[in-house]
């Protein structure tokens, strides 16, 4: 190799790392791929809200649309589920009384590292699968089974014996 090219290819070594680097974030979507979990397993919140792609935790996470958009009036009965993921921006300017649009759920990998609550009569398929020992199958079979009176009733469902229902009573609930 020419002595005189080796600094401009090694400047553009420490340029091309650089880029990768600041676009390591963002290269899942990219690529087409879901980004990382948002929470890793081990990370503990009793009331845990998705704000504009950021976790909320306990104190910090609201449990009213008032508390984040700050109209104690017009949204103060809207509730705010732990396990929620909104965007603040067009949720609060549309001032909704129902979730839809942009307020759902967690990403079913945050919501099983969070060991966040699901409910069976309103879940997503993709959500039940994150439940313990629960797969896209049995999530199918508890959509068609559905509606639960109580978690015990799960067990009407063909695949969910004994064992499968008490790994579900910790997260698994038929009403908010």
């Amino acid at each position: 190799m020419d002595p005189q090219l080796r600094p401009a290819l090694l400047l553009a070594l420490v340029v091309l790392g650089a880029l990768l680097l600041a676009l390591a974030p963002t290269l899942p979507q990219v690529l087409g791929r879901r980004a990382p979990p948002l929470v890793r397993v081990g990370v503990g919140c009793a009331h845990a809200v998705e704000v504009d792609g950021v976790l909320r935790c306990d104190r910090a996470a609201p449990r009213h649309l008032a508390e984040l958009c700050g109209d104690e009036a017009a949204q103060s009965s809207a509730a705010i589920r732990s396990g929620d993921a909104l965007r603040s921006a067009s949720v609060c300017a549309a001032n909704p009384k129902t979730r839809g649009g942009d307020w759902g759920r967690m990403a079913a990998e945050d919501l099983q590292a969070l060991e966040l609550p699901t409910n069976v009569n309103e879940a997503a398929p993709e959500e039940l699968a994150s439940l313990p020992r629960i797969g896209p199958v049995l999530a199918a079979r508890i959509v068609a089974a559905r509606p639960f009176a109580s978690v015990a009733e799960l067990a009407r469902v063909r695949g969910i014996g004994p064992k499968t229902l008490a790994k579900l009573r910790r997260r698994a609930r038929t009403s908010w």
